[in-house]
Parts: C-alpha cells; structure tokens; sequence
C-alpha cells in the first residue's frame, strides 16, 4: 500500500471512531434526559390515574348531583335528560363504583375497568370504559355512558349522534 493510501485509510478509521464517540455521547445525553423525564412522568401519571379514579367514583356516588354528573361526562350537557332519567333512582340504591385499573392508552384517553355497586353489591362488574382529558379534566366519555344505558336494552337518541 502506498503512504497516501495508508494516511486516507487512517483518516477513514478515524473518522469513523470520531461518529461513533459523538453517537454514543448523543445516545447517552437522551438516556439521561429520558429518565429524568420518565421521572417526572411518572409522578405526573400517578396524579392524573388518581384524579380519573376520583372522577369516575364520584359520577357514580348516588350523592353527586345532576349537574356534578355532567361536570364529569364528555359532554354532560347533551345528556342532561339521560343522566336525570337513569340516574335518579340512584339515590335510593346508593350506587358507587369500584375502579379496578386505569390505562393511560395516550396523553388524552384511558381505559377503566369499573364495576357499578347498587347497596353495597356488586351490580356490574369489570366493565370496560373510558375516560377522556377534556379542558385538563379527566372525565367519562360519552360511549361509556351510552353503553350501560344500552346494556338495558334501548340506546337513547343522544347516543346514536
């Protein structure tokens, strides 16, 4: 090999050595920048289960009032007439619910696992819903709502839209 290819074949290596160093650096720098956020995601994903457990709950608490339910449902004001409609014997019944797990599928949208008491038994169990981030509140999505109306038998016309 002659001394000008010698030199441009240690210049490639190099080179190369040089890319490898600054990936590896680069790697390293967004691993650490990843757990610190991962860290402080971590905190901010327990806070944001907590608070749709907390909601869930308490759409379903016999005590919370008509307009407490639609503060806490998709679009609560559209269903006005179905909350009071099926959830007026509530009271009566002292409904709660049980949040088994909360799923954080995206930044804007999990999935519950709920199950219904009516007097302190189970009335229904493990079902599956959701809840949505609406103007940084978790709340119940309309589907859910639409789906234990209609596991009575009649799908309202609020639902059908």
């Amino acid at each position: 090999m002659t001394k000008p290819m010698k030199r441009s074949l240690t210049l490639s290596i190099v080179g190369l050595v040089i890319i490898v160093i600054v990936v590896v650096v680069i790697v390293l720098v967004a691993k650490n920048n990843n757990n610190n956020s991962t860290t402080q995601s971590s905190a901010q994903l327990n806070a944001e289960i907590q608070q749709i457990k907390s909601n869930w709950k308490t759409f379903f608490a016999y005590s919370t009032s008509l307009q407490g339910r639609e503060n806490l449902l998709q679009n609560g004001n559209n269903f006005s007439q179905l909350i009071q409609s099926e959830f007026s014997s509530l009271a009566s019944a002292k409904s709660s619910a049980v949040i088994t797990k909360v799923n954080l599928t995206n930044s804007k949208t999990a999935s519950v696992v709920y199950t219904v008491d009516l007097n302190g038994m189970p009335e229904l169990n493990n079902e599956n819903g959701q809840a949505l981030l609406v103007n940084n509140s978790w709340v119940v999505s309309d589907s859910t709502l639409c789906h234990l109306v209609s596991l009575a038998g009649s799908t309202p016309a609020v639902c059908k839209s």
